[in-house]
């Protein structure tokens, strides 16, 4: 989240996704680059809770925001977030909100349709993609709990730090890298020819078009500006376990991948999963 009153490159995240024939497969794909101060550590977390679905999170520590970044449940559920970056800190948090909404909405809801369903949840400026196996969806939460939401079941969705459907005439202005990464995800996905595979949507995540402190993998320009700590990136298939890809690239360690069968990964005691460990090794994904 931004912790200054103007608009900045901080805190960022790039979301992306397609559904239906523009995929491999006709299940979804959904992506996420992580974008944060070099101030956090990412873990890869299994969560059964007491009551609620089961759930395979990346979580982040450290830093001024911790917490669950980005979540798959035992329903094949994907959610990710992304920062109201037109809005300052305490304004993103002058409504009171549910504690620890990802992971509940995780715990709680099955599809897309579900999620979209818990109007009562959503109270701050904030934006979400998520996905099932037949569905993607984008949904804009402005400062007067206005929503917007962009469903499909076959093309694609993208998004950054700025609103890109409801009226932001009165916020402040985007953020040059929001809008510049958000152009270049269009081209992307725009340009690429038949339907979309989890290696694309890997290669995307790697995509270092507009320079350190703009592209889609942001190394930063100077040693404590934000890059990206992490790719998470689902392939959710019409039928069978989902499976995820992620990247971490935390402060001062070296870049590690897991490719990792959600349902096998399920099966597993509540708890951390090192990314070096077996079972982020079961699968290769080719990008």
């Amino acid at each position: 989240m931004l912790t200054t009153c103007v608009p900045q490159a901080s805190n960022a995240c790039t979301l992306w996704a397609a559904a239906g024939d523009a995929v491999a497969g006709k299940g979804t794909l959904i992506a996420k680059n992580r974008d944060w101060t070099p101030d956090q550590t990412q873990e890869l977390r299994i969560v059964h809770p007491p009551k609620g679905y089961s759930s395979v999170s990346l979580v982040a520590g450290g830093g001024s925001e911790p917490g669950t970044k980005a979540g798959i449940n035992e329903h094949g559920l994907v959610i990710v977030s992304a920062t109201a970056g037109q809005y300052s800190r305490d304004e993103r948090r002058s409504n009171p909100q549910k504690p620890g909404l990802l992971r509940s909405l995780l715990a709680e809801c099955a599809s897309v349709d579900e999620v979209l369903a818990k109007h009562d949840y959503f109270r701050r400026p904030v934006f979400y993609l998520m996905a099932d196996r037949t569905a993607i969806a984008i949904l804009e939460v402005d400062g007067d709990g206005r929503m917007h939401v962009e469903k499909r079941h076959f093309g694609s969705l993208s998004h950054t730090n700025h609103f890109r459907y409801l009226d932001a005439r009165a916020m402040r202005p985007p953020a040059p890298s929001s809008t510049t990464r958000l152009s270049r995800i269009e081209q992307l996905l725009k340009e690429h020819k038949g339907p979309f595979t989890h290696g694309d949507f890997i290669r995307f995540s790697e995509d270092r078009n507009a320079g350190p402190d703009n592209s889609i993998w942001r190394q930063g320009s100077e040693p404590a500006k934000t890059r990206t700590l992490a790719t998470w990136i689902l392939a959710v298939p019409r039928h069978g376990s989902p499976v995820l890809y992620l990247k971490t690239a935390d402060p001062g360690q070296p870049e590690k991948t897991c490719t990792l069968v959600i349902s096998d990964a399920l099966k597993m005691n509540s708890g951390a999963i090192p990314l070096d460990s077996t079972p982020c090794k079961g699968v290769h994904s080719t990008p």
